[in-house]
């Protein structure tokens, strides 16, 4: 005999005053303790996993945090590289001025900016004299700080409309927006005669510097290069008259051609 539970009723006779006590065997027992059990095993596995669940849901949580932290990261560094990028671009790492292409794109829109309003435009050409001989005798540290001082000194010296850029070796170039011939001339005549008396405090007390200007006006049929053109031929000029000097030439109607590059393999 199967050891089932049983229940138990005792019940009283209504006119007899007999009590009788009766057992009723749970035949069905063994089943419900079966389904009792897969009832147990079902909600046990239900838990698991909604724990399992609960762990994925927090690891996965957890690594798209990781993830946005690290992509958050990464995109600011890549910001950071192209600001540098742009700065770089813009500007020459020695000595601050404008770079030669950025110079050029800011010229070619200073230029088409003048011919719409009809505002006169000055643009000149800068030259350290014997820049090779201040290498030669002090060594590049001191001629990298001379050229760090001119800019410095032009930054002091011109208008924040202004701009100048290095074109290349020591050799700049000023932009002055709105400006006449005689005007920039003036202008650059005073800053030529203050980079000369202003002692570089980075130089030797023997190291003498001194600047040739060559500068031009726009005219209305000017191209971008025969600005620089006549720029460029002033400078000759102002070489070729000893240097430490400026020198002036108007636009002329026709393009010139540019003196050629080694013409002052000494300055």
């Amino acid at each position: 005999m199967l050891n089932v539970p049983s229940l138990y009723d005792e019940r009283t006779g209504l006119n007899s005053g007999l009590l009788a006590h009766i057992v009723h065997p749970l035949t069905s027992w063994p089943e419900i303790s079966r389904n009792h059990n897969r009832d147990r095993f079902l909600v046990f596995l239900t838990m698991l996993c909604i724990v399992t669940l609960a762990m994925v849901i927090a690891t996965s949580y957890s690594r798209e945090r990781r993830l946005h932290r690290a992509t958050r990261d990464l995109a600011e560094q890549l910001q950071s590289a192209n600001t540098l990028l742009s700065a770089e671009a813009r500007h020459d790492a020695l000595t601050g001025a404008l770079s030669r292409r950025y110079f050029l794109d800011t010229l070619r829109h200073e230029v088409e900016l003048a011919r719409s309003v009809g505002t006169p435009l000055s643009v000149a050409i800068a030259d350290l004299d014997h820049f090779k001989q201040i290498n030669d005798r002090f060594g590049h540290a001191s001629g990298d700080r001379a050229l760090e001082h001119f800019v410095e000194v032009c930054r002091a010296q011109l208008r924040p409309s202004d701009a100048i850029g290095r074109l290349g070796g020591e050799e700049f170039g000023i932009l002055l927006p709105q400006t006449s011939l005689a005007d920039a001339q003036a202008v650059l005549e005073h800053l030529r005669k203050r980079f000369h008396h202003e002692h570089c405090a980075h130089l030797p007390d023997d190291a003498a510097l001194s600047v040739s200007i060559g500068i031009t006006e726009l005219a209305l049929d000017d191209a971008l290069e025969w600005i620089l053109s006549w720029a460029d031929l002033a400078l000759y000029e102002a070489k070729s008259r000893g240097r430490d000097r400026s020198e002036v030439r108007p636009a002329d109607p026709a393009p010139s051609t540019r003196y050629p590059e080694n013409s002052f393999a000494g300055k």
